[in-house]
């Protein structure tokens, strides 16, 4: 469809200026407004195109080749969003004290997205190799939230005056339905086929999806009483192939005594709870000081860059310094003869104590598993042990100005002569592991379902800069 049409209406009521309202709280309430209003948009922004097929160019052992590059669909159309927005407005004291707040509540319906089909049409994994799924309108998606802005002056006098302004806003998000099915779900992808979140009908977008570490397994009675991986250790625990003492145990989710994909769960959301800013503005005769802090709380970050730094999978990768607190395989009985080959009942013929599933134990157990080059039990599996708080309160900014008085400059024609100084993301607080919790949306999937995943994103830098503002 080359065409829609989209409808507004809005309506305020001044109640302030009301016979009924003043009579009461003139002396207080400076100002005082209801407001309500409903809309639809449209969004087309898709690029051109999309209800085609086109060929894409493939090399191939015989030569260069070309195929599909998507699956058409000629019935696509204009998205529609449609939002209902009821707000208040208050002042108080001469609009000293400045209180808005707004309640909404948008649906995004027909959404424009990429239809979510089976691997067997070839349309899953990395973007470079996979057949792109048709676009269309398949989903719609509920928002709800809330925001409240305070402003305040709570000095002004001739020489010193002080602003605040404070916001908050909380919002919720919902997948309400998808390809017209309430069983269809939308997957985001970490680097290749790597699964790290899911977004099913009836749940938050974008949700990290993996599996619940439980610990480590210490030893061959904890591995024998502990669901492990599909055969594994069913004909005996090698080092080189099976789970072993030292692996990362995960727990079994719908008690079938397996770790298997069906173990998956959602481990967290990406989109914080409430995000918040606090802007303070300080005057004193020709100085300016302003000091801004903003921060979110609730959030999930999905530490991607993790699964490399501290794998311990590889000799040839550098590995984060946390990999020293590892745990560490020891020997039961450091005494033990295996000179002439032991014959154990778990692992066969082994030569050292650490080939021996019988002798060996974990004594430190920690989050970390032990050192395994080849790793059979996949311990760098997306799991919620790279799921961490992505909560943050950071100093975004300062400014400190000075205003040259205009009696000083208009000796050389000019109008006004301002200095100043800025720091630029001084200071972040946060339990964060990574380099920055303010991930936003990633690069990594081509089909931007993955919000908050962490795979070595740049760090916001900290920026002193000094400048002058000169009139004329």
């Amino acid at each position: 469809m080359r065409w829609g049409s989209f409808h507004s209406f809005a309506a305020a009521w001044r109640f302030s200026n009301e016979a009924f309202i003043k009579k009461f709280a003139e002396k207080w309430l400076s100002n005082g407004k209801l407001r309500v209003g409903w809309g639809q948009t449209g969004n087309s922004n898709i690029g051109g195109g999309k209800w085609a097929s086109d060929l894409s160019v493939m090399e191939t052992g015989l030569g260069t080749s070309q195929r599909p590059a998507r699956i058409a669909n000629r019935e696509i159309h204009w998205e529609k969003q449609e939002q209902i927005n009821i707000g208040i407005d208050l002042g108080f004291f001469d609009n000293k004290i400045n209180i808005t707040a707004d309640w909404y509540k948008k649906v995004s319906d027909d959404m424009l997205m990429p239809m979510q089909l089976p691997s067997i049409m070839g349309t899953s994994g990395n973007g470079s190799s996979a057949l792109a799924a048709p676009w269309g309108n398949y989903g719609k998606i509920e928002n709800t939230g809330f925001e409240l802005t305070i402003n305040t002056h709570p000095i002004s006098t001739k020489n010193f005056s002080w602003d605040s302004e404070f916001e908050i806003s909380w919002n919720k998000n919902k997948l309400k339905e998808l390809a017209g099915t309430a069983s269809a779900s939308i997957y985001g992808y970490g680097m290749w086929t790597d699964i790290v979140s899911k977004s099913d009908v009836g749940q938050p977008l974008f949700q990290w999806y993996g599996y619940v570490t439980d610990g480590i397994y210490t030893s061959l009675e904890d591995i024998e009483t502990s669901a492990k991986p599909v055969a594994y250790g069913n004909n005996g625990f090698n080092r080189y192939n099976t789970v072993w003492v030292g692996d990362i145990k995960y727990k079994d989710l719908n008690s079938d005594g397996i770790i298997d994909e069906n173990d998956r769960t959602y481990l967290g959301n990406p989109m914080p709870k409430y995000t918040f800013g606090w802007t303070n503005t300080f005057r004193y005769k020709d100085f300016d000081l302003s000091i801004f802090i903003n921060g979110a709380y609730g959030n999930k970050v999905f530490n991607y860059l993790r699964m490399k730094l501290d794998g311990m999978n590889s000799v040839w990768q550098n590995q984060a310094a946390s990999i020293k607190n590892r745990s560490v395989i020891t020997a039961i009985d450091p005494n033990k003869d295996y000179s002439n080959g032991y014959v154990g009942n778990n692992s066969g013929t082994v030569w050292n104590w650490y080939d021996d599933i019988d002798n060996v134990q974990v004594t430190n157990p920690n989050s970390l598993p032990a050192v395994r080059l080849n790793d059979p039990n996949n311990n760098r599996r997306i799991s919620d042990r790279y799921v961490e708080n992505g909560s943050y309160l950071r100093l975004k900014n300062i400014t400190l100005g000075y205003t040259v008085p205009k009696k000083w400059v208009k000796y050389v024609g000019l109008d006004n002569v301002r200095v100043y100084c800025n720091i630029q993301n001084l200071v972040t607080f946060t339990s964060y592991d990574g380099y920055d919790p303010e991930v936003g949306a990633s690069t990594a999937d081509a089909n931007g379902y993955v919000y908050g995943l962490d795979n070595g994103r740049y760090p916001s830098p900290t920026v002193y800069s000094f400048g002058l503002n000169i009139s004329f």
